[in-house]
Order: C-alpha cells, then sequence, then structure tokens
C-alpha cells in the first residue's frame, strides 16, 4: 500500500480528532486509559497545526495515521532531569490504523532527529502495553516517568533515544 505523509492543515483536524477518538477506543479496549479524558483537544491539534508540527498519513485521500513531531523545548519534559543533556526532538500523539505506521512514523522522527543532530524523547501510558513495545523494539531506553496530562494521573513511562 502506497501511503502520503504530508504536514497536517487545519483542514484536517477534524478527520485528526476522529482518528483520536479510534484510538482512545482501541486504547479503552487494552485497558489502557491514556486518552480517556479527551485527548487530544481541537485545540491541542490546532497548536500542532499552528506549529506545524503535525504530521499524518494519507490513504487512498483518508488519514489513517498520525504523529506530533515537537523541535522546539518541550515544557513537559524541561522539568525533569534525567533526559541526556542536548538538543532534542520530542513525539507526541501518535495514532495509526494501520499495522506498521507506528513504526514508520517513529523511524521519520529518528531520521529527521538525526539530521538535526538531536536525540528523540517520547512518553507513554504505564499501561500502554503496545507503544512500549513498539518503542522499546527501536531501541529507546526507559529514563524514568513524566506527568501525564489529560490522562487519569498516572505516570508515563519516559523513553529517549540519543544519537549524538
Amino acid at each position: 500500500m502506497d501511503y502520503i505523509f504530508k504536514k497536517a492543515t487545519y483542514d484536517d483536524i477534524e478527520d485528526c480528532l476522529q482518528l483520536a477518538y479510534f484510538a482512545n477506543q482501541l486504547m479503552l479496549k487494552r485497558n489502557n486509559p491514556q486518552w480517556s479524558m479527551g485527548y487530544p483537544t481541537k485545540e491541542i491539534l490546532t497548536e500542532d497545526v499552528d506549529k506545524n508540527q503535525l504530521i499524518v498519513v494519507l490513504e487512498e485521500n483518508k488519514i489513517v495515521a498520525m504523529m506530533a513531531l515537537v523541535k522546539e523545548k518541550d515544557s513537559l519534559y524541561e522539568e525533569y532531569d534525567f533526559w541526556t543533556p542536548g538538543k532534542y526532538i520530542s513525539v507526541h500523539r501518535v495514532v495509526s490504523r494501520r499495522s506498521g505506521l507506528g513504526r514508520k512514523l517513529l523511524n521519520l522522527a529518528i531520521d529527521k532527529a538525526k539530521k538535526m543532530g538531536a536525540n528523540v524523547r517520547i512518553d507513554t501510558h504505564v499501561k500502554n502495553l503496545h507503544m512500549q513495545s513498539l518503542i522499546e523494539s527501536l531501541n529507546f531506553k526507559k529514563v524514568g516517568e513524566v506527568a501525564q496530562p489529560f490522562t487519569d494521573n498516572t505516570l508515563a513511562l519516559s523513553y529517549e533515544l540519543v544519537l549524538n
């Protein structure tokens, strides 16, 4: 299957919200309340588009995956000291309706980080075993836990891939 990766536009936000709802329902079936508080909101996705950091994947002109790739300092991570010092990018809001697309999105993030001379940071809910497995399969290392807004107040497992 041919996929098209592109930066999201404001016209994509409603489809991204539907994709997030799909992910939320799948997570709940897997006993993972990670996005059960209405995350991500329309405001968060709009800000992602404002900052040119939301990537969507199209299959036959339908959005089937998305990821926010944050290249600026991430306030969620800045208050913790367990990270490797230096330049980094953060990955958030990874969702896919197709097997293997999550890996492709994370590999895209890794490639962009390499070009920038940066490391990659990501976190996921302690009950999101599917994402933990994917992250660990790409050689990310657990470095700590961070507070995770829009959840059940459970800390999120934090991972880092050191490239420099």
